[in-house]
């Protein structure tokens, strides 16, 4: 098995293995649906019984692509190849200049530039915060 202390996903979404990248989108998917996030804040990987830290430079998650379907619903799919449905609306977190929403943890997830701009045709401005409300999207309960 191999020792996955060395794996690091880095700012810009990439995975890698020690210091080569790691390319394969069909293991980055297996990798990224068992992404546990520990008590401090830090990330593992969990497949059965093995746990295994892993290095996190930003966020475990990158939103690359953006699909509509012939009614309007919005999907998101991820350079681990996972894919979100936008069925409700959700906030938008700015770190810096830098876009981030919650799939799973809050603020776990970077917009690419492209799919930040897609979605900036949602956005529903509340005070200071930001929310993306897509079509047919259920609204948030305040």
């Amino acid at each position: 098995m191999m020792e996955l202390t060395e794996i690091i996903i880095k700012k810009d979404g990439k995975w890698y293995f020690g210091q080569a990248e790691m390319f394969r989108r069909n293991i980055l998917n297996i990798l990224a649906r068992n992404i546990e996030r520990q008590d401090d804040g830090s990330y593992c990987i969990k497949l059965g019984e093995d746990i295994n830290p892993i290095t996190v430079e930003d966020v475990p998650f990158l939103a690359t692509g953006y699909t509509e379907d012939e009614d309007g619903r919005v999907k998101l799919c991820f350079h681990d190849l996972q894919e979100m449905a936008l069925l409700n609306e959700l906030k938008l977190y700015l770190k810096g200049d830098v876009p981030y929403i919650s799939f799973r943890w809050e603020a776990d997830t970077r917009l690419s530039r492209g799919v930040y701009w897609k979605l900036s045709e949602f956005f529903d401005l509340r005070g200071e915060e930001i929310y993306i409300v897509p079509p047919g999207a259920a609204k948030l309960q305040q």
